[in-house]
C-alpha cells in the first residue's frame, strides 16, 4: 500500500503537468552588473595595491605577471595563471592576497573586504572590460560638449501636455507610442486577458496581495467592459495602504535599505525602521517624487511649518545614512571617504542611472565623467558629517523630540545626576569604612577590596586551554576577563579554588560581561560537601544582580575541604567569558544580599593561597546611617527613573559639516594623495555650462544638489524614475539597465514614449500613482501572454511588448500570498520589528508573520526564503532584481516545514468553512491560490487524490501545499 508521502509527491508531480507554460523574456543585466562591480570595487583595488609592480611598464614588472587586462590576468606569469574564472579558491590571486603562497601585497595586506570583493569578482567569472595595451596609452580627454550628443543627457523631447478635460488621453498616447513601434517592427499583438488573469496580475503588481474568491468572482461577474471594471479595481488599490508597502518596497531596494550594517560585524541598526516608514507613508500618500527626492538627499535643510514635517524631513535622510559601512574600520580618513564614495554611487544610480563612482580613480572609462565631476560632488558629501568617530564609529542621529520633550527629558537628567552624585558621595564613604561594593553603572572595573565575601579573580584561578585577555566590555572584577575566542570547545576551562576558614551554606555567584556573541548555555560546575552540581548560564543575557553577578545557588562547604567552581567551553554556542566567582556565607537565610557584613577579602598575591572567609565586623552607627542613606537614594532614583519620560526618539540622519568647503581630488583615488582643489559642484554633462552652482560658505551643497536633482530641465531624474515604474508594472524597463542609462545600459526601446511619459509625468505634478493608472489602463498592459508565430521569430525577446511577460513573482509576494492564504498573516502597519535588539544581526531568529516589507532587513542575516528567491542585495542599488528559476526553489516549496505548516493551516481554515459541494470548496482552493478556477481534469485529479486519504484535512493539506509548490503559484503573466 502507498504511504501518503508517497500518494503527496505523485500528486504534486501530476499537479505540474496539468498546467505547464513556458517561460520566456526573462531577461538580465548581468554583463553590465558585473562591469559596474569591476569598476567600483576592482579597477580601484588594483590601481592603488597592485599595478605599481604588475603594470604596463615591462621595466618593472614583478614575477611576469601583469594585471592590465583580463588576457593578461589569465595569462598569468612565472608561477602560472592568475586566477581561474568561477573558482576563487583554486586561485593563486586569492592565496597571495591571503598571504598563503606569496604575500601580496608585500607592503600591508588587503582588508577582509577588499578579499571578499577579489572572491565575488572571481566568483562571477572575473568580468574585466580593460583591452591590452589600453593601460600604456594615455587616456583622451573627456569632451563633455561631444558627451552630451550621447541620447540620456539630450533634453527631453516629445513635449505634449494632455487634455485637462479626457482622463484616458495618456494612456491612449502611450498605445499610440507603443503601437507606432511595434508597426515599424513588423510585430502585431496578440488578444486581451482574461479577466482571471488581469485580476491576479493588477493585485500582484499594485499590493503585492492575491484577490479573494470574493473578489474574484466580483470582477469576474462586472458587467462593465472589462477596461472600465479594471479601470475602478485600480483606483481601489492605489487608494488601498498595501499600495504603500508594496510600492514603498520597490523604493527600499534602490535605496539599499537594511537594518544592519554590513561589513566587519554587522552593527544592528535599530531605528532604520522609520525610513522603511517614511517611504511606506511617501507611497501611500502619493508624495511627489521631487520633494520626495529632495527629503532623502537635503531633508534636513529644507524649510517646515509643523513638527511632523520637520521629523519627516529628518527621517527621510536616513536614505544618505543606510548604506553599508564597516564602522570597525581604524583608519578614520578612509573610513570617511569611503562612505562619501556609496553617498555618491547611490545617488548616481538611483536618481541619474549613472556610475559615478567608477570615477573615483579616473576619468569614467565609458561615460563623459570627468574625474573633477566626482570630486565636485566629494566636496559636497566630505562637507556633511555622516558619522560619529570612535573605536566603532557610529552613524549620526538627530533627535525628533519636540522642544519641550528635549526639555522635560533635560530637567529630569539633572534630577537623576543629583541624586546619583549623591548615591555615589555615600557609597565612596561606605566603600572606605566597610569595602562595599559600589553599584554605579557608570564604573567599569569592580576591585576585589570592594566585595564581600570570598572572592576570586581569574587571575587567581587555574586555566586550561588557551584563553584571551580583555577588558573591552564592562563591568568586570579588577583588570579585566578571559573569554575563550569562540574557538577549541570542550579544550578550555578555568578553575577557581577557595578555602574557607568557616563552614556552613555559601551562596556561589560568577561574575560576566554580557553581550550578543556570548554563549547561551556555559557550562559551571560546583564542587561543594555534598557532592558537584552543573548549572548552565546564558552569558548573553545581562546578569541580574548588579548587571555584574549570577547567582548559582546555595551549597554546603566545610573549612579547609576540598571546593571548586569550574567554568567550562564544552559544547557552547558562542564566546565563554570568565571574570570572578564569590561565595558568601548565608548565616542561615535563604540569600544575602551584596552589601554583607563580612569583612571584603583583599585580592591575594599568590593564586597558590585562595581567599578564605574572616570574622563578621562589628558595625559602627555611622556605618548603620551610610547604608540606611544609600537604600534612601537607590529607592529614590528607582522611583524616579519609572516616572521619568521615554529616552527621546532619534533617526539615522547626516547634518552639514561645522566646516563645510571644497575638497581635492584624490589622485589614483588614494585617501592621502591629494591634488588640486576642486569646486563643489554637479555633473557637467548634465549641466549647460552656466547652471554649476555656487555653493556658499556655510553650505555642504546638498541642498542645491537636490534641487538641481528635482529641476524639471534636469535630462535624467523623471525618465529614470518613470522607467523604473514602467520596469515594475511589464517586467522590463523601456531602458532594460534600469540603474544605468550611461554607455554601457541598453539604450530604450521607445525612447520617444520615454520622454513623453517623463515630460506627462512632470506635468502632472511627479504623482506616482497617476503615471501607474495611466500605464496600467492601456491596452499594452491588458495584453496576454499567447503566442504569436510571427512576432516571435521578429522580436522573441518581446522588446515591443506585443504580449504580455510572464514573471516569477517577488519573494515577497509568494511568502505574504501564502501567510494571508492561510490565515495568518499579521497585517498591522509601521514601527519597529526587530523583534531583539542586540549589537550585531548574525544569528537573529526570524519569527513573524507580518508582511514581507516588515520582517527584519539585515546584511549578514536573512530569511530562508528571501536568500532562495532574490531579494534584493541590500548592499547595492538594486532597481532590476535578479529573477532565477532554479531547482532549489521548488525543492524549497516542497520540502520546507514554513510552506507545510502554511498549507496546513489553511487547510484548517478551509476544512471549518462551509461550501455547497467539494467541487464547490475546490474552486475556492484554485482561486485562493492560482487565481482561477480548476480545469475539468485537474477536478478530477485532485478528487481523486483526495479520496486516498481518511483525514479530510490531511488531504486539503496536501492539495495546498501541491498548490503552493507549483510553477504556476510561482509565476504571473
Amino acid at each position: 500500500m502507498r504511504t501518503k508521502s508517497r500518494i503527496t509527491c505523485l500528486f504534486l508531480s501530476t499537479l505540474a503537468c496539468l498546467h505547464t507554460f513556458s517561460i520566456t523574456g526573462q531577461e538580465t543585466d548581468f554583463s553590465s552588473r558585473q562591469i559596474d562591480f569591476f569598476e567600483n570595487k576592482i579597477r580601484p583595488l588594483f590601481v592603488n595595491h597592485c599595478l605599481e609592480c604588475h603594470g604596463a611598464d615591462r621595466a618593472k614588472i614583478r614575477g611576469g605577471l601583469q594585471l592590465t587586462c583580463r588576457d593578461a590576468i589569465l595569462k598569468g606569469g612565472d608561477s602560472g595563471p592568475a586566477l581561474i574564472p568561477g573558482d576563487p579558491e583554486d586561485s593563486l590571486l586569492i592565496r597571495c592576497v591571503r598571504y598563503e603562497d606569496y604575500e601580496m601585497p608585500p607592503d600591508h595586506p588587503l582588508s577582509d573586504q577588499q578579499i571578499q570583493n577579489l572572491v565575488e569578482w572571481i566568483e562571477m567569472g572575473a568580468p574585466d572590460p580593460r583591452v591590452a595595451g589600453a593601460e600604456s596609452q594615455s587616456p583622451p580627454e573627456i569632451d563633455i560638449a561631444a558627451g552630451r550628443e550621447f541620447w540620456a543627457f539630450q533634453p527631453r523631447g516629445t513635449k505634449i501636455i494632455r487634455p485637462t478635460d479626457d482622463p484616458d488621453w495618456v494612456s491612449r498616447k502611450i498605445d499610440h507610442f507603443m503601437n507606432q513601434a511595434r508597426n515599424e517592427a513588423g510585430v502585431s499583438t496578440v488578444s486581451e486577458a482574461t479577466r482571471p488573469v488581469l485580476l491576479r496580475r493588477v493585485y500582484l503588481a499594485l499590493i503585492g496581495l492575491p484577490p479573494t474568491p470574493e473578489q474574484y468572482d466580483h470582477f469576474v461577474a462586472d458587467p462593465e467592459e472589462t477596461a472600465i471594471a479594471l479601470s475602478q479595481v485600480v483606483d481601489d488599490l492605489l487608494e488601498s495602504k498595501h499600495f504603500g508597502e508594496r510600492w514603498g518596497r520597490h523604493w527600499l531596494d534602490v535605496a539599499r535599505f537594511a537594518e544592519s550594517s554590513g561589513g566587519g560585524r554587522s552593527l544592528m541598526f535599530p531605528d532604520a525602521w522609520r525610513f522603511r516608514d517614511y517611504v511606506i507613508d511617501a507611497y501611500n500618500h502619493d508624495k511627489p517624487f521631487d520633494q520626495f527626492t529632495r527629503e532623502q538627499i537635503a531633508g534636513d535643510l529644507l524649510p517646515w511649518t509643523d513638527h511632523d514635517q520637520k521629523i519627516e524631513q529628518i527621517v527621510a535622510t536616513g536614505f544618505l545614512a543606510l548604506g553599508p559601512t564597516n564602522y570597525e574600520q581604524q583608519d578614520k580618513e578612509l573610513l570617511r571617504m569611503e562612505v562619501v564614495d556609496e553617498q555618491i554611487d547611490t545617488i548616481g544610480r538611483a536618481f541619474m542611472g549613472l556610475t559615478l563612482g567608477c570615477a573615483r580613480c579616473h576619468d569614467h572609462k565609458f561615460d563623459p565623467i570627468p574625474m573633477t565631476d566626482y570630486y565636485a560632488l566629494a566636496g559636497i558629501f566630505k562637507s556633511t558629517d555622516s558619522l560619529v568617530d570612535s573605536n566603532v564609529s557610529k552613524y549620526v542621529e538627530q533627535t525628533l523630540a519636540t522642544a519641550e520633550e528635549i526639555q522635560s527629558r533635560e530637567s529630569y537628567l539633572k534630577q537623576v545626576n543629583a541624586l546619583t552624585e549623591q548615591r555615589k558621595n555615600v557609597a565612596d564613604r561606605l566603600k572606605a569604612l566597610g569595602g562595599l561594593e559600589d553599584k554605579s553603572t557608570n564604573v567599569k572595573s569592580v576591585s576585589l577590596g570592594g566585595l564581600a565575601g570570598v572572592v576570586l579573580d581569574n587571575s587567581q584561578a587555574v586555566s586550561r586551554g588557551r584563553w584571551k585577555s580583555s577588558s573591552f566590555s564592562p563591568k568586570f572584577i579588577e583588570e579585566g576577563y578571559l573569554h575563550d575566542e569562540n574557538k577549541g570547545k570542550g579544550q578550555k576551562q578555568v578553575v577557581f579554588s577557595p578555602q574557607f576558614e568557616r563552614g556552613g551554606r555559601y551562596e556561589v555567584r560568577i561574575s560576566y560581561s554580557a553581550g550578543g556573541n556570548r554563549a547561551s548555555n556555559v557550562p559551571v560546575t560546583i564542587e561543594h560537601q555534598d557532592g558537584r552540581d552543573t548549572v548552565i548560564v546564558n552569558q548573553s543575557q545581562k546578569p541580574p544582580i548588579d548587571g555584574l553577578f549570577i547567582s548559582l545557588g546555595t551549597y554546603r562547604f566545610e573549612a579547609n575541604n576540598r571546593a571548586s567552581v569550574t567554568i567550562s567551553n564544552k559544547g557552547t554556542d558562542g564566546h565563554v567569558i570568565v571574570d570572578a566567582v564569590q561565595w558568601l556565607l548565608q548565616n542561615g537565610s535563604a540569600q544575602i544580599s551584596p552589601r554583607s557584613s563580612f569583612k571584603p577579602i583583599k585580592k591575594q598575591a599568590s593564586t597558590s593561597e585562595p581567599a578564605a572567609v574572616t570574622e563578621q565586623a562589628i558595625e559602627s552607627p555611622e556605618l548603620k546611617s551610610l547604608r540606611e542613606s544609600l537604600s534612601r537614594l537607590d529607592n529614590d532614583l528607582l522611583a524616579l527613573k519609572k516616572s521619568g519620560p521615554k529616552p527621546l526618539p532619534v533617526a539615522m540622519s547626516v547634518k552639514d559639516s561645522k566646516t563645510p568647503g571644497d575638497g581635492n581630488l584624490h589622485i589614483r583615488g588614494a585617501v592621502r594623495r591629494l591634488g588640486e582643489k576642486v569646486p563643489r559642484g554637479f555633473v557637467s554633462v548634465c549641466c549647460p555650462d552656466s547652471s554649476q552652482p555656487n555653493i556658499g560658505d556655510g553650505q555642504s551643497g546638498r541642498l542645491q544638489l537636490a534641487n538641481w536633482l528635482t529641476n524639471p530641465q534636469h535630462p535624467l531624474t523623471a525618465r529614470v524614475y518613470v522607467n523604473r515604474v514602467w520596469r515594475h508594472l511589464f517586467g522590463r524597463g523601456i531602458v532594460a539597465t534600469t540603474d544605468n542609462f550611461g554607455e554601457m545600459g541598453k539604450r530604450p526601446t521607445h525612447p520617444e514614449l520615454l520622454d513623453f511619459l517623463a515630460n506627462q509625468f512632470i506635468a502632472d505634478g511627479w504623482s506616482t500613482k497617476r503615471l501607474i493608472k495611466w500605464i496600467v489602463q492601456t491596452e499594452a498592459y491588458r495584453l496576454a501572454h499567447a503566442a504569436n508565430a510571427n512576432s516571435a521569430a521578429i522580436d522573441p525577446e518581446n522588446r515591443f511588448l506585443w504580449r504580455a511577460n510572464r514573471r516569477r513573482a517577488d519573494v515577497e509576494v509568494l511568502r505574504d500570498a501564502m501567510l494571508s492564504i492561510s490565515g495568518e498573516i499579521d497585517l498591522a502597519q509601521g514601527g519597529r520589528t526587530i523583534r531583539k535588539l542586540s549589537q550585531y544581526d548574525l544569528g537573529y531568529e526570524f519569527n513573524t508573520v507580518r508582511r514581507s516589507v516588515y520582517v527584519p532587513a539585515f546584511r549578514n542575516s536573512m530569511l530562508d526564503i528571501f536568500e532562495v528567491f532574490d531579494f534584493a542585495n541590500p548592499n547595492l542599488v538594486s532597481g532590476n532584481r535578479n529573477s532565477s528559476t532554479l531547482p532549489t526553489q521548488a525543492l524549497y516549496l516542497m520540502n520546507s516545514p514554513v510552506v507545510i505548516e502554511r498549507a496546513r493551516k489553511a487547510a484548517l481554515r478551509l476544512c471549518e468553512r462551509e461550501f455547497p459541494s467539494e467541487d464547490h470548496r475546490l474552486r475556492w482552493v484554485y482561486q485562493q491560490v492560482l487565481g482561477r478556477e480548476p480545469s475539468y481534469r485537474e477536478t478530477e485529479e485532485t478528487s481523486r487524490f483526495l479520496s486516498e486519504f481518511q483525514d479530510e484535512q490531511v488531504g486539503w493539506a496536501s492539495v495546498y501545499h501541491a498548490l503552493f509548490a507549483s510553477l504556476e503559484f510561482r509565476y504571473f503573466q
